[in-house]
């Protein structure tokens, strides 16, 4: 059996995981984890790999043939680079096919692939029917091309998929463009064998899937090792799994209750519990709260430092109520913390699934949209239908909210301490759902880009913002509208030049424009950055903690943002006091200002004043305001 090759990149370009076969592919010894890309491959092979990257990052897939080595003429793989929006990772699977699949990869990657991968490879049309198979498959499965064509995929699984399982697949694949996991099939000899696939959505010109590639490998061999394709990964605060290692397998699970008839139940534990000593709170309480799970039960850690209980073999509501309870309880009781008492305040959203049908990113959607209903401190809820299906939406509900008036403009309000007076406002276009309230465009705009719907939101943009962009040279002490750019923008400036050309029009000069992005973007995109430093716009930057020492004179920023996370964590912890004053001093050093963002008391405001920093938006300096709200308060500031 060939073992797969794959890795996992994160988004500051370091290697996250990578299995044994994929490291002896590139000739690296030892562990990868956390080393920088940079230090693992030549020039040439590292810029290749960044171009498959952000390819990857704008379409959700990409594919390449990829020469790891420049002194190996005759290595070449093909990469399939996947990028998943929710755990915020690139997923590399590598083919390697010797060197006459090389050439013959380079000349005709499809032909290469089939011809030459020695995993089994289907294609399927539009209706979900096998028209292409390689020999791998026949491998593998047994069967010759004769005994599927025209089938759907069903004839290769050892049981046809139900409703559920397809929705949950055509969820991912919708969402993600991909999806990889495990799936049982039998043998045309009629044996059943474990199967690691990995399925992909070709998508046309118009952006409309077309088909599909599904691509997998029999992995009997390993097949009791239940750690072998998933993926470790824990929450430095606590030593639980994080979000990542969460849905990686939870999806698992979803997919064998499917098989298995069986429900399963979610519960999400929200701390109102914060500032000083709370970090020592969650590490205290995740010690109590493991031994509240069973064995095959699961606790982990979200992004939001939000505790995810998932209870195995969850029949019904009357459970996973009656273990809320049980949490519920246990949480009354004080938690000793350096002596001190502290009485947790908490809400729970809990979210039943019966059969699976759903994906694992979706299920926990569906409980933080359950959290967000919840208006007291204490309590807990069920989901149900009432509140919506989760942000992942349609291209028909994200078509309706561009043209039917869903999208709204937003200002929050930036302050100067310095000069007393409202300086800047950073603009987004946000999505109010009927059902699901107001969403973020972080939250939408990857599905927009899928769903070809990019330049109608761009459209939206420009027309909302065009009443201010006119009353703007009323203001002058009002210096800055920002608009913070998703990547998915950037593969296109058009809009910037188009909101340029309007504030020419009324003598506003493109300098009081500013774009918001961070460090990655900086080296997955330099050139779309240069432009925008041509037409004269100004960069306002998340260093990500990197050195500017590096950077280019065209990508030099004006201005260096303190993000929100280090804002909050330097209240929590001294030790990030020390990343937050290197920030600011790189910015004295090079004669940039700094703005900070989500300062939400007053002790933060103390803080940062103490630590130079006079420029700050989040509710300490006021809520999002609409235009109108704007601009009255404008009038009364000048």
């Amino acid at each position: 059996m060939h073992l797969p090759m794959y890795a996992c990149i994160l988004p500051d370009l370091s290697y996250q995981f990578a299995t044994q076969e994929y490291l002896g592919m590139i000739g690296w010894q030892g562990d990868v984890s956390g080393v920088p890309l940079s230090q693992v491959h030549s020039e040439e092979a590292l810029f290749e790999l960044r171009h498959g990257m952000m390819l990857a990052r704008s379409k959700g897939t990409a594919t390449l043939s990829w020469q790891p080595f420049v002194e190996d003429h005759n290595l070449w793989l093909r990469l399939e680079i996947f990028w998943n929006p929710v755990a915020l990772l690139y997923t590399v699977n590598a083919m390697r096919t010797g060197q006459a699949a090389g050439r013959m990869l380079f000349q005709d990657p499809q032909q290469g692939l089939f011809d030459y991968t020695p995993q089994a490879v289907m294609l399927l049309d539009g209706d979900n029917r096998i028209y292409r198979v390689n020999p791998s498959f026949s491998e593998v499965t047994g069967f010759s091309f004769e005994d599927v064509v025209g089938q759907g995929p069903g004839i290769v699984t050892n049981r046809e998929i139900s409703a559920e399982l397809f929705d949950h697949l055509w969820q991912q694949l919708m969402l993600r463009g991909f999806w990889e996991g495990e799936l049982w099939n039998q043998h045309k000899d009629g044996h059943s064998y474990p199967a690691w696939y990995s399925l992909m959505a070709r998508r046309d010109d118009s952006g409309e899937i077309d088909g599909f590639v599904a691509q997998f490998s029999d992995i009997s061999s390993s097949y009791g090792d239940q750690n072998r394709y998933s993926h470790a990964s824990y929450d430095a605060l606590t030593g639980l799994p994080d979000e990542f290692m969460l849905l990686d397998q939870l999806n698992q699970q979803l997919l064998r209750d499917s098989l298995g008839h069986r429900g399963r139940g979610l519960l999400l534990l929200q701390l109102n519990s914060t500032g000083e000593g709370s970090g020592a709170l969650i590490a205290a309480l995740a010690a109590r709260l493991s031994a509240q799970v069973r064995e095959t039960d699961l606790l982990a850690m979200d992004q939001e430092h939000n505790f995810v209980f998932v209870l195995e073999d969850c029949p019904d509501e009357m459970t996973l109520e009656q273990f809320a309870d049980r949490i519920g309880a246990l949480l009354q009781e004080p938690v000793d913390i350096d002596g001190q008492p502290f009485v947790v305040h908490h809400t729970m959203g809990g979210v039943l699934v019966e059969n699976g049908g759903i994906s694992a990113e979706l299920m926990l959607d569906r409980a933080r949209l359950v959290l967000r209903t919840l208006e007291k401190q204490q309590g807990f809820r069920l989901y149900d239908k009432s509140l919506g299906s989760g942000t992942v939406l349609s291209r028909d509900t994200l078509s309706q909210a561009v043209s039917e008036g869903w999208l709204q403009l937003r200002f929050n309000p930036v302050y100067s301490l310095q000069e007393h007076h409202l300086a800047a406002a950073e603009v987004s276009l946000a999505l109010n759902h009927p059902q699901q309230g107001i969403l973020s465009p972080e939250q939408f705009i990857p599905q927009l880009s899928r769903y070809g719907l990019l330049q109608d939101y761009h459209q939206q943009l420009e027309r909302q913002l065009l009443p201010m962009i006119k009353l703007w040279s009323g203001f002058e002490q009002f210096h800055n509208l920002c608009i913070r750019l998703q990547d998915e923008e950037l593969f296109s400036v058009a809009v910037i030049e188009h909101l340029i050309r309007q504030m020419v029009k009324v003598g506003i000069p493109p300098q009081r424009l500013m774009i918001i992005l961070n460090f990655v973007q900086l080296q997955l995109f330099p050139d779309e950055i240069e432009e925008l430093k041509a037409h004269g716009v100004l960069i306002l930057l998340d260093p990500q903690q990197h050195s500017l020492g590096r950077l280019s004179p065209q990508l030099f920023p004006d201005m260096l943002l303190l993000n929100a996370g280090l804002v909050e964590q330097q209240m929590r912890d001294d030790r990030y006091i020390r990343d937050v004053e290197t920030l600011i001093s790189m910015a004295r050093q090079n004669d940039l200002e700094v703005m900070a963002e989500g300062v939400r008391t007053t002790g933060q405001m103390t803080r940062l004043t103490q630590q130079g920093c006079v420029r700050m938006s989040g509710k300490y300096v006021g809520r999002d305001l609409t235009l109108e709200q704007l601009v009255e308060r404008l009038d009364l500031e000048h």
